[in-house]
């Protein structure tokens, strides 16, 4: 069993930047990227998810070269779900799934499907929407199993209406992670400012309120910390560097770690998820200077 357990999509994602240039495919999707975030800090994790009948062939020397396990990947359909990326000049992007919406539904990992992966997690990581039967089943089994539960919401689902729904959702979970466009959009706010004083009445033990090129702000234990990016790096793609992010910032919490250097982690996993296009290959070296990163950071923040 794994301490960490991913619950999302693997998918190929399609990538056309915002100058029109195609950059072709790659493995991606928010579980592959939340996987690699806590990756680059432990082997002991693994994916959830439905896959199609060539994820194996297409990707398994991915998953072997990096040691991440692949029993977590139940076949569900003939094609693996590709999402079409169209990069925005404002920074933005677009997804399309290329087989239609139901079809990426279909592969997303069941509550009944990931039980068996959560009895003995010390975190566990959920990109999803609200859906009111889904979460009713997840938080019935962080209440029987007790693993930490982090909550990366679905941009089409952090809208004004569905605001209440969302705060009584994250207010079960441990930790609950969005971004800027995401908050102003569920808290019906245009200010950053605004977003965090809203936020830090919800009674949640950590938001990761994350903001881009900017890092994250961490709300918990009534404080409300500007954790930096990494300075330094060349963004090759930014897909995947809330996932990563967020799901790093797992790791460290699960540790007891301070919400400071939580933060840093998922500073840390970002940058390492955005230099390049797809997930990073992950090494003894890379490991080595992440945690130098890390440890640098936390002495100048």
């Amino acid at each position: 069993m794994s301490d960490f357990v991913v619950v999302s999509t693997a998918v190929t994602d399609d990538i056309k930047l915002a100058n029109g240039k195609t950059i072709g495919r790659h493995l991606g999707g928010a579980g592959i990227y939340a996987l690699s975030g806590i990756r680059l800090w432990t082997e002991s994790v693994v994916l959830v998810t439905g896959v199609g009948e060539e994820f194996e062939r297409d990707y398994g020397g991915w998953f072997l070269n990096n040691a991440c396990k692949m029993d977590g990947l139940f076949v569900k359909d003939k094609h693996t779900a590709v999402s079409c990326v169209t990069y925005l000049e404002d920074g933005e992007r677009e997804e399309t799934p290329l087989y239609g919406s139901e079809h990426y539904l279909r592969l997303e990992a069941t509550p009944e499907e990931f039980e068996s992966f959560v009895k003995d997690a010390k975190g566990v990581y959920i990109f999803k929407d609200t859906n009111t039967a889904y979460w009713q089943k997840t938080l019935a089994l962080k209440k029987k199993y007790g693993f930490c539960l982090e909550w990366e919401i679905n941009a089409s689902a952090a809208t004004r209406e569905n605001c209440e729904m969302v705060q009584k959702i994250a207010s079960q979970c441990d930790i609950f992670s969005l971004n800027k466009r995401e908050a102003f959009a569920l808290l019906d706010v245009d200010q950053l400012d605004q977003a965090i004083e809203i936020l830090s009445k919800w009674p949640v033990p950590a938001i990761y309120l994350r903001v881009g090129r900017d890092g994250a702000i961490v709300i918990s234990n009534n404080q409300v910390l500007q954790i930096p990016s990494v300075r330094g790096i060349t963004a090759v793609d930014p897909t995947g560097a809330g996932n990563s992010s967020t799901s790093g910032f797992l790791y460290g919490w699960c540790r007891n770690e301070s919400p400071t250097l939580c933060g840093i982690r998922g500073s840390v996993s970002a940058a390492h998820c955005i230099t390049q296009y797809g997930p990073p290959s992950f090494t003894e070296e890379l490991s080595h200077r992440a945690a130098a990163e890390a440890a640098a950071m936390q002495q100048e923040v």
